[in-house]
């Protein structure tokens, strides 16, 4: 009979064969399937503009004067601006928005714009796929205050318009 030594040596390998899992069979299933490649596309929104003038408007006048004329209390600066919306998507929807905070100096009339988009608001419009190639102008008028000191510069500052997506 074999010593102790050698039994306990045998019984330790024993062990590790069972504990290893070398005794048994691994059986491992697995399955691969390729997908062709789809392609996914995004709509598209812009704002594209169209003409833009600045004219003075002098009581008294009856043709507007080139934007350089030296103004007097009274004049009224006009700004125009026309752009052209362009909207292509599935459920695209946007807002259209009219920016004239950055007009500052003179005094403001409310914006008067022309379009065929639907009101969204205070000077804010709703654009569609169904409304691409839509055309929108705005005109401001700007006085020029009475209390205005000789040979000050003013800035009229611009018309800013912004197209932002709804998110349906």
């Amino acid at each position: 009979m074999p010593n102790r030594l050698t039994r306990a040596a045998l019984a330790a390998v024993v062990a590790a064969v069972l504990l290893s899992g070398s005794g048994t069979t691994l059986a491992g299933w697995n399955d691969a399937e390729l997908r062709e490649a789809q392609v996914v596309s995004a709509g598209e929104l812009s704002v594209e503009p169209l003409g833009a003038s600045t004219v003075v408007l002098r009581p008294g006048t009856s043709q507007p004067l080139p934007a350089s004329t030296p103004l007097v209390p009274g004049d009224v600066v006009r700004l125009t601006s026309t752009v052209r919306v362009s909207a292509a998507g599935e459920l695209l929807t946007a807002t259209l928005g009219l920016e004239v905070t950055g007009l500052q100096g003179l005094t403001r009339s409310t914006p008067q714009v022309t379009t065929t988009l639907p009101a969204a608001g205070t000077r804010g419009w709703t654009v569609t796929p169904a409304n691409d190639g839509a055309s929108v102008t705005a005109v401001v008028d700007l006085t020029v205050p009475t209390t205005v000191a000789q040979h000050t510069t003013l800035d009229a500052g611009a018309i800013r318009w912004t197209l932002t997506q709804e998110m349906p």
